[in-house]
């Protein structure tokens, strides 16, 4: 380790070398090498997984199944936290800008994707009973967590943090501040989580959004990171310059050219991550309408049952045929006097005249409604709800 004597050492450094020291400057060979133990982000990360096997086995009692994909999941992204803090990133972030740059990134894009999928909400809610499920309800449908989880806060939170984190002192504070590096770390993980919480829709939600909303938020993501990477690409001044100076004389090395990979790692990074967020979305797009299909295909069979359906005309006729039209009869039935029959009435006199002004009307011809209802009933054939299945 080279240690950096100007940097004046925190509470936490008697647990951690960091920050009072940097590992030696980065080769081939310590890319893959390089590893390390954080117990404020193991603990929890461990203990995150005992809480939802935990949650699986509940469920399994019960006779609830639940899908081994969703677990995976749930590893997935709590080991892309683990690698984001413990391998060559967790131990070079304090180093090289674009470490650091590649840790957010994984913290803040990748790692909620599969914590959301994994549903974490949704098994808890299943898996808890009583007060505890109540307190939790209560919890997502509060009118703070209605508030931040909210698609348009969620998404400003998301894209201000990395601002906020790289243009102000909070950058260099947050990498020479064991209590602030770790508070960092835990806000991007939150921030994302937010966002892709009402993003994904796989757990329940205090603010239900379209799926075309989804997906314009989603693709509003590229410009953010654009906007974001490549000023600092074009950058000719070091962020955070007291810190990455004496790194940079320590290594021997250009801590502004690693700055520049670092701001090309934040567009490029976030706009990949962004494609395969689109793909996902579109993938559970298609299963939430799946989903709702079959929800109706149940409902429809519990009120009629599995009886047989019948045949829709537009399975059995030919498309090409001429369909005929009701043959209508005529209705003759005399109505309430009109202005014309009143006039001609005033007209004529006697009994011829009347007569005359009175319409033929045929004893026997059926009332037109009648035939109508004729018409239809044997013309057009019943679609039960039953033929939803066809």
């Amino acid at each position: 380790m080279i240690v950096l004597p100007q940097i004046s050492p925190t509470p936490l450094s008697v647990f951690f070398p960091r920050p009072d020291s940097i590992p030696p400057p980065l080769t081939v060979a310590r890319v893959f090498g390089s590893w390390t133990v954080d117990p404020w982000v193991l603990v929890p990360l461990l203990a995150a997984g005992v809480a939802y096997v935990a949650g699986v086995r509940a469920l399994k009692r019960k006779g609830i199944e639940w899908r081994r994909g969703r677990t995976v999941l749930w590893f997935v992204g709590l080991g892309t936290i683990a690698l984001s803090t413990g391998s060559v990133v967790g131990v070079y972030d304090n180093a090289l800008f674009s470490m650091s740059a590649v840790q957010h990134m994984m913290l803040q894009m990748i790692a909620p994707a599969p914590l959301g999928l994994a549903a974490p909400v949704t098994l808890a809610l299943r898996a808890m009973s009583g007060r505890p499920r109540k307190i939790l309800l209560g919890v997502v449908h509060s009118r703070y967590v209605r508030v931040v989880s909210h698609p348009l806060v969620a998404y400003l939170f998301f894209v201000i943090s990395p601002f906020v984190l790289i243009y102000s002192p909070l950058f260099q504070l947050s990498i020479t501040n064991d209590w602030v590096h770790e508070l960092v770390h835990l806000h991007f993980v939150l921030v994302g989580a937010l966002l892709y919480w009402p993003l994904l829709g796989v757990d329940p939600l205090p603010n239900p959004m379209p799926w075309v909303m989804r997906l314009l938020l989603v693709i509003g993501l590229g410009p953010a990171h654009i906007v974001l990477g490549i000023p600092i690409m074009l950058r000719d001044s070091l962020i955070a310059s007291d810190y990455f100076t004496r790194v940079a004389a320590a290594w021997g090395t250009d801590a502004l050219a690693d700055q520049k990979v670092g701001g090309g790692l934040l567009w490029i990074f976030g706009d990949v991550v962004v494609l395969f967020l689109l793909a996902g979305m579109f993938v559970q797009w298609n299963r939430s309408e799946k989903r709702e299909q079959r929800r109706v295909d149940r409902h429809l069979d519990r009120r009629y049952g599995a009886a047989a359906t019948t045949t829709p005309w537009w399975l059995t006729d030919d498309p090409r045929a001429p369909r005929s039209m009701p043959n209508f009869v005529e209705d003759t039935t005399p109505g309430p006097p009109t202005a014309d029959t009143t006039v001609a009435d005033s007209g004529a006199s006697g009994p011829a005249a009347g007569e005359a002004a009175r319409p033929q009307s045929s004893p026997a011809a059926p009332a037109s409604s009648e035939l109508l209802d004729q018409s239809l009933t044997s013309s057009t054939p019943s679609i039960s709800p039953e033929e939803h299945h066809s």
